[in-house]
């Protein structure tokens, strides 16, 4: 289990790092998603600093655009009016800003009223970056360059082909291959251009299964002072690591959804401090939650009507805490693959956790609730694949439990144990693409294929059976499913969305069964 950094104790850990003549004081937040009334406590925080400090900025470490109804209907339009409310100074991209494709991230960037700042995302057609790395902030007796960095995963996490052109060649970068000295590069500029303080607003994340991670970076770097960290919805009121040259580095994060904003200070004495403030207490900015009304009104016209009902709670969290929907089997895996499965009339059907955005709660279900559980109008694919494909397919899918991965696949049609005890035998390249297999045990074990009449086979490799799952991942091999190379695959064309109302509508009478609401038993993870 990924067991994320928590601190319930909101001290900030103070750092001395030079002189300003005055306080400054950022706030900051990452990993929103759509969670706009926050953004309302956000402005009212900013508002009341603002009566006795006039030094006061707002920053976001991305991901904000998707993640929700509201932006998934407005490709992020109504997301990007309530942050112009709010009033931000700096913004980097989170790999979910890319889920619209580079033309609506054009858009939606001349629209936002403040900069985007990344440093690592090059146009090769140009070998320019698309934005600037780095915004300059000046104040009496003090320059703070505020660096935006993304994470190098995101062509994995989004469609890979927003990225590629008609023959599939690659047509942006994020420096996967060279990050730390491309961030270096960056720093070293600021730092030339004068800058007394550094701050990044980062969306990498402090997994360890990722290279790449804000602890890595902090220690592998030199010149940054502050870290504001997203990605991974860690709570991390305050942690410190050594950079290279022995000083400390600040990293910080807000977790998710805007249960805290972060508030980040450059005291007169040149230290600086940070803190979570939870939010739930904090009053609403009455002009900014007014932009939030309005644009609530306006989804709600589109998606109030009410599709069914459920007599359940399928839940994406349990007990054994959040999004356990990308670790193991979960009843709303079920349900969203069975949909697959019987949308599409296949043998079987895959559903990969990270697609699942949200819960189905009990009673009356609208289509603003399957649009939450679906935001990213992905479409659903068909191909034809030999079982030594699916077993293939499955072993990539769980080659890094018991870490959290959104390409954890749930299914239908299947049943299977994973022999956790085994090291995986999946190798991967730089970009987390699956690269091969050693020639070690799998930890897939005892595949069983469920025929029309409901009973269940071993799973013959030789054997073609049809299969259905998001375009995302049959298609596109998005969270670096290249274990399908070769697969010929066919993309329908329904929307993710619209095959959920229809599974509901028309397989379901309208009534998704209380059996949804616990795993039927078709994923065993034998520890």
């Amino acid at each position: 289990m990924k067991r994320k950094f928590l601190i319930l104790a909101l001290a900030g850990i103070t750092l001395v790092l030079g002189t300003s003549s005055k306080p400054i004081t950022f706030f900051y937040e990452n990993d929103v998603h759509c969670s706009v009334d926050g953004y309302a406590k956000l402005a009212y925080l900013k508002n009341q600093e603002l009566k006795d400090n006039p030094d006061v900025r707002v920053v976001s470490s991305g991901d904000y655009v998707q993640g929700g109804g509201l932006g998934a209907l407005s490709k992020g339009e109504y997301i990007v009016d309530v942050m112009n409310a709010v009033g931000y100074d700096a913004v980097t991209l989170g790999n979910h800003e890319f889920d619209y494709g580079i033309p609506r991230l054009k858009e939606l960037a001349a629209r936002l009223n403040t900069d985007i700042v990344s440093c690592n995302l090059i146009d090769l057609n140009t070998g320019t970056r698309m934005f600037a790395p780095y915004k300059m902030m000046k104040f009496d007796n003090a320059r703070i360059a505020v660096v935006g960095i993304s994470t190098p995963y995101s062509f994995v996490s989004a469609r890979p082909s927003y990225f590629q052109d008609a023959e599939g060649n690659m047509m942006y970068s994020l420096c996967a291959e060279t990050f730390y000295d491309s961030v270096q590069s960056v720093i070293d500029q600021a730092r030339g251009e004068g800058a007394d303080y550094v701050i990044a607003i980062a969306h990498i994340g402090d997994d360890a299964f990722d290279e790449i991670n804000s602890s890595e970076m902090a220690q592998r770097t030199r010149g940054i002072d502050v870290i504001l960290d997203g990605h991974a919805h860690s709570v991390v009121p305050s942690r410190y690591f050594k950079n290279s040259e022995g000083k400390e580095v600040l990293v910080t994060s807000t977790g998710s959804n805007l249960q805290y904003v972060g508030k980040l200070t450059l005291s007169d004495k040149g230290e600086f401090a940070a803190e979570l403030i939870p939010t739930e207490n904090v009053p609403s900015d009455p002009d900014v939650l007014a932009v939030i009304n309005d644009v609530k009104s306006k989804y709600d016209l589109q998606t109030k009507r009410v599709i069914g009902h459920c007599e359940a709670e399928l839940n994406v969290d349990d007990e054994d805490g959040p999004r356990q929907v990308r670790y193991k089997e979960m009843g709303i895996g079920d349900f969203c693959a069975d949909a697959v499965r019987v949308c599409m009339n296949t043998d079987v059907a895959f559903m990969n956790g990270g697609a699942i955005r949200a819960a189905l709660h009990k009673g009356s279900i609208t289509y603003s609730d399957i649009l939450t559980v679906f935001p990213f109008d992905n479409t659903v694919a068909t191909a034809n694949m030999t079982g030594q494909q699916i077993l293939d397919m499955l072993e990539f899918s769980v080659y890094v439990l018991p870490v959290e991965f959104g390409g954890f696949l749930q299914v239908a049609g299947l049943k299977f144990d994973v022999v956790m005890q085994n090291d995986t035998p999946v190798t991967v390249d730089v970009n987390k693409k699956f690269s091969g297999f050693l020639a070690s045990p799998r930890r897939v074990r005892n595949v069983m294929v469920e025929g029309a009449d409901g009973t269940y086979s071993p799973i013959d490799p030789g054997k073609t059976y049809t299969t259905a799952a998001l375009s995302f991942l049959l298609k596109e091999h998005g969270d670096g499913f290249d274990v399908l190379n070769g697969v010929p695959a066919t993309d329908t064309g329904m929307i993710d969305v619209d095959m959920l109302e229809s599974f509901i509508v028309d397989s379901l009478n309208g009534v998704i069964p209380a059996g949804y609401g616990r795993a039927e038993g078709r994923i065993n993870l034998i520890y």
